[in-house]
Parts: structure tokens; C-alpha cells; sequence
């Protein structure tokens, strides 16, 4: 019989889920406190399986960011092309007098310019 004395767990039995090496982060209150929310959130109940989950995952977070990715471009450009419209709008009634629109119109430059920031976070 095999005399085996390293990694074991209870009764002699092998621990076949000791982790043998560490990996630390640094980061401050809120990016913790944030990472803690959003594992809870995903049903992981500390942080370190969260971690584990996300760094073995790449395949799965690189294809769920390019689908994100695609789906924000292509709200931004309906965001844009809603713009357009409202543009010819204001323009119409400025014409003929009506009210200013351009306050809307210049809601829609602000949602696309907000748009574009978060498509840039996400490649990041």
C-alpha cells in the first residue's frame, strides 16, 4: 500500500481541491465592495469562487463581450438614427415657427455620446 502523506484531507483521504498556490489583488473599498455585490448577484458565494469562475471563463466573457459589444453598437446606431429624425423635426417646425426642439435633439447627441463611452469601457 502506497503511503501518501501529502494533500491529505480528513481520514488520510487526498484533498484533491487544496489550492497550492496564492493569487492577491489589490483594490480599493468600492472595486471590492462591487466585486462582492456582483458575485453575490451571479450566486457565488465568496469571492474567491467568483474569481475562479470569471478567470477560467475566458472563452465564454470574450464571446459575451462581443455580443454585448455588437447589440451596443446597434442600439447606438437606431440612438443615432432617431437623432436624424428628430433633427428633421426640429428643423421642420423651427421653420414654421413652432416651438424649439432642439432640446430634444440635443438629449439624443447626450444618450449617443453616453452610448459610445460605455461601448468604450467594455473594450477596455
Amino acid at each position: 500500500m502506497k503511503n501518501n502523506t501529502l494533500n491529505k484531507g480528513k481520514a488520510g483521504r487526498p484533498n484533491m481541491r487544496r489550492m497550492e498556490t496564492r493569487l492577491s489583488i489589490r483594490a480599493n473599498r468600492e472595486e471590492l465592495e462591487a466585486w462582492k455585490q456582483t458575485g453575490r448577484e451571479a450566486g457565488f458565494h465568496n469571492l474567491a469562487s467568483y474569481f475562479r469562475s470569471l478567470m477560467s471563463s475566458r472563452y465564454f466573457v470574450n464571446n459575451e463581450k462581443k455580443h454585448l459589444l455588437a447589440e451596443l453598437n446597434e442600439a447606438t446606431n437606431q440612438v443615432a438614427r432617431c437623432g436624424n429624425n428628430l433633427n428633421q423635426i426640429a428643423h421642420h417646425l423651427n421653420a414654421g415657427g413652432h416651438e424649439d426642439a432642439s432640446r430634444a435633439v440635443s438629449e439624443c447627441r447626450d444618450i449617443i455620446k453616453t452610448m459610445k463611452r460605455i461601448i468604450m469601457d467594455i473594450r477596455r
